[in-house]
This record gives C-alpha cells, structure tokens and sequence, in this order.
C-alpha cells in the first residue's frame, strides 16, 4: 500500500539550494510575517472588541434604560391615563350625556316627530282636494305667465324688432349704394385723374429740372470747388501752417519760452528757496521765539 501511494504521488519537488532558500527565509520573515501577525490583530479586534460592543450595549445599557422607563415612566403614565382619565371621562360620557340624549330622543324627541308627522298625514289626507286643485292652480298660473312672456317677446320681436332692423338694414345699403359707393368712386376717379394729369406731369417736370440743374449746374460746380480746395485751398493751408510753425512758434519757443523757463529755474526759483530758508524761516522763527517770551503767543 505504501508503495502504491507513493507511486501515486510522483515525483516530489526538488529543495531550493541554501543561497536562495536563506534570502526567501529572511524575506518572509522580515515582511510576511508583521503583516500576518497585525492582520491577526485586527481580526481578534473585530471578533472580541467590535462585534461584541453593540450586544454589550444592548444588554447591558440600552436595555435596561428601556425597561426602567417602561416602569417608571410609560406603565404610570397608562395607568394614570386608563384610571384618572378614561374610565372617568367613558363613565362621564355614557351616563351624563348619551343616557340623557338617548333617553330624550327615546321619549320626546321621536314621539314629538311621529306626533307631527301622523298630524301632517291626517291633514294631507283631509285637505288632499284643496292641495290638488292649489297645484293645479298655480300650474297654470305659471302656464300663463309663460305664455303671456314668450308671447310678449315673439310680438316684440316681429312688430318692433325686425321692422327697425329691417329698416336700419334698408337704410345702410340705400346709402352705401346711391351715397357712399357714388363718392368713393369720384372721388377715387379725382384722385386718379389729379395724379396723372397734374401730379405726376409736374414732379416729371419738377424732377427733369433738378437734374438737369443738378448735372449740367450743381455737380461742375462742386467738381470745380472740389478741385480748387485740393488744388489751392490745401498746399496754401499747409504752406501757411508750415510758416507759422518754422517761424512764430520757432521764435516763440527760443526766444520768450525757453529764456523764461531759464530765468525761473536759474534764478527766480533758487532766488526764492534762499530768501525763504535763509532770510523768512529765521524772521519767522525769531518772532515766534520773542511772542513765547513775551507770553503772547
């Protein structure tokens, strides 16, 4: 038997050789097993920490909480509510206001109502005639006022309505037919005749005149100013404006501007920086050092 399994097994794997079997060895244990080791820690957290808190919880807190509120709180106030107040308010209800009601209805109310409805009865069947001939009166009172209104509006209609709406209708079409339409063709007819005898010959004649004036009159005329402003006009505005800027503005420059300029800047200005540091802040402070002495200042 022995020999039969381990020929079924086959060869067995050959060992690694000790140059890599060392290095494997060191691997493993360096990496692989802090790895194992904390993830084994996490599993005995999860199983006898984790898992365990939220049954504690209930077991141990939640429930009992729930319980004492059960007893000292909800059960008190049920029997309050059940002792103190419903069973006196059911009590309240059924003997001081549905047995009075029930009895009311039982003994005044019903016999007062079956009273009145076997008086009704009994007078209906006594005075039946008089209702019937009352319903057949004011039926054909109501016949009549029916009649009487569908007869007063079907003659207002057909002898006053449609006669004026007849003859407003006559009226309109006499007058649109011998008065309206009659004026309106004249007075298209006039329209027609004054533009084409009239207007139009005299804007033809109105507009011929402008441009023969505007071709052979207006137009040269404008070429002509057009060529003697680009011609004339233009190369004296420039001579003159290059004169004026190669001369006055030159000489104005050169001889007031720059000369004034040199004058301020060389001689006014420190001219006046010296009177005022030298000659006015010491007068100044001079005077103001005498008040203070004086004691008016």
């Amino acid at each position: 038997m022995t020999s039969l399994k381990k020929r079924s097994r086959g060869p067995e794997p050959e060992p690694l050789p000790d140059w890599l079997a060392w290095p494997v060895r060191v691997v493993a244990v360096v990496v692989v097993v802090p790895f194992k080791l904390l993830w084994e820690l996490l599993v005995a957290i999860r199983r006898y920490v984790l898992e365990p808190i939220p049954r504690l919880m209930y077991r141990y807190v939640l429930r009992p909480i729930g319980i004492a509120i059960d007893y000292v709180i909800l059960r008190p106030l049920a029997w309050v509510w059940r002792t103190l107040i419903w069973i006196p308010l059911v009590w309240v209800v059924r003997n001081l206001v549905a047995t009075p009601v029930a009895w009311l209805i039982e003994h005044v109310i019903a016999p007062a109502l079956q009273a009145l409805w076997d008086a009704t009865v009994w007078l209906a069947k006594r005075t039946r005639l008089f209702w019937i001939y009352l319903g057949k009166g004011v039926y054909y009172v109501l016949w009549a006022l029916v009649q009487g209104v569908r007869w007063t509006v079907i003659g207002l209609y057909r002898y006053v309505l449609r006669p004026i709406g007849i003859a407003i209708a006559w009226l309109a079409e006499t007058g649109y037919r011998y008065g309206i339409r009659p004026l309106g063709i004249a007075i298209a007819w006039l329209a027609g005749a004054l533009w084409r005898y009239l207007l139009k010959p005299v804007g033809l004649a109105v507009a011929f005149v402008v441009g023969v004036i505007g071709y052979y009159g207006i137009r040269p005329a404008g070429l002509l100013i057009a060529w003697f402003w680009r011609t004339v006009i233009v190369p004296i505005g420039k001579a003159i404006a290059w004169g004026w800027n190669h001369s006055v503005v030159l000489l104005w420059k050169y001889l007031v501007v720059a000369p004034v300029r040199w004058a301020w800047q060389s001689v006014v200005a420190p001219t006046g920086r010296w009177v005022r540091d030298a000659v006015l802040r010491p007068v100044g402070q001079t005077v103001g050092r005498v008040l203070a002495t004086l004691g008016l200042r």
